[in-house]
C-alpha cells in the first residue's frame, strides 16, 4: 500500500528557537528556545522544563540548510533560495544528514547554518530518492557535536518524540509528539521520492522540519523527519490531522555506512 504525503506549510504549535535580528550572515547571534506546547502528549508526559532541558541538550545536532539553484551565475549575483529546511549532525567531519526531497540533486548548492549561529557552504555528495536521504559535506568545524542515534527496536506505541526543524523561515523550531507506529511497513511515495519504512507520529510538523531529527525522550536520534498528512483542505476551519513520518535510524544509518564505510 503507498500513502501520499504533502510537505507544505501546516498549522503547529511548537516550541521555537528563534534568532534575533541582529547580526551579519556569517556570524548571527546563537538560536534560544522562547515558548513551549505539547497537544500530543498526556498530563502525565507533559513535563516543560524537561522538554526545554533535553530540546537544549541535544539541538547542537541539528542544523537549517539553506538550498541554493543550481548552474553558474554572473559576477556579482546571488543564486535564487529554493527552500529552506534541516539537516543531521551525523560525525565531526563535516556530514550532514537530510532528505532527498530537500537536497534535490548534486548540482544545488546548500548553505549550513549551526545552532551557534556559524553558517558555512556545504557539497551535496549523494542523493537517494527513492531511500529520502541525501548526504552532505562541509569543511569540519570545531564545536560541532553529532548526534547520538539510538539502538534499533528502541521505539515503541505511546512513547514521546521531539523533532527539530525550520519551518516558516524559523531556524530551529521544536514539536512534541508521541509514537503511533514505530515501524510503518508501508512504502511511501510522494513525486519522484519516497521510502521503504517509516516511523509513524502524533505530531504537528511543517516542510521546513523535513530533513530534521526525531529524538526520543533519552535525546537520542530515532528517525529523520520525511513528511506528514495534509487531511481535508476543504472544510472550514481547517484542522490538522496531525500525522507526521520519519524515516527510521536503522535506515539511516545503512545508508551513512554505504556513503562512508563506516
Amino acid at each position: 500500500m503507498t500513502v501520499s504525503l504533502y510537505r507544505g506549510i501546516a498549522m503547529a504549535a511548537l516550541l521555537a528557537l528563534v534568532a534575533c535580528q541582529a547580526g551579519g550572515p556569517e556570524a548571527p547571534p546563537p538560536l534560544a528556545p522562547i515558548t513551549l506546547s505539547y497537544p500530543y502528549l498526556t498530563p502525565a508526559q507533559a513535563r516543560p522544563e524537561g522538554f526545554r532541558e533535553l530540546a537544549e541538550r541535544v539541538a547542537d545536532g541539528y542544523v537549517e540548510l539553506t538550498i541554493l539553484a543550481p548552474g553558474e551565475i554572473a559576477p556579482g549575483e546571488r543564486r535564487g533560495i529554493i527552500h529552506v529546511a534541516s539537516g543531521i549532525v551525523v560525525d565531526d567531519a563535516g556530514h550532514i544528514l537530510t532528505a532527498a526531497h530537500i537536497a534535490r540533486g548534486t548540482d544545488y548548492f546548500a548553505r549550513v547554518r549551526l545552532r551557534d549561529g556559524r553558517v558555512r557552504d556545504a557539497r551535496i555528495v549523494h542523493v537517494a530518492p527513492m531511500r529520502e536521504l541525501a548526504l552532505l559535506e562541509m569543511a569540519p568545524m570545531a564545536g560541532v557535536r553529532p548526534v547520538a542515534v539510538a539502538r534499533p527496536g528502541a521505539l515503541a506505541r505511546g512513547d514521546f518524540v521531539m523533532a527539530i526543524g525550520s519551518p516558516g523561515g524559523h531556524a530551529g523550531v521544536v514539536s512534541l509528539g508521541t509514537v503511533r507506529q514505530p515501524e510503518l511497513k508501508e512504502r511511501l511515495d510522494y513525486n519522484e521520492w519516497g521510502f521503504d519504512h517509516a516511523v509513524q507520529m502524533s505530531m504537528e510538523v511543517e516542510s521546513g522540519h523535513s530533513g530534521g531529527p526525531v529524538f526520543d525522550g533519552q535525546g537520542q536520534v530515532v528517525g529523520m523527519v520525511a513528511g506528514y498528512e495534509l487531511g481535508d483542505t476543504t472544510k472550514t476551519p481547517y484542522v490538522s490531522p496531525g500525522i507526521a513520518y520519519a524515516v527510521p535510524a536503522a535506515d539511516m544509518m545503512r545508508y551513512l555506512q554505504e556513503r562512508l564505510g563506516r
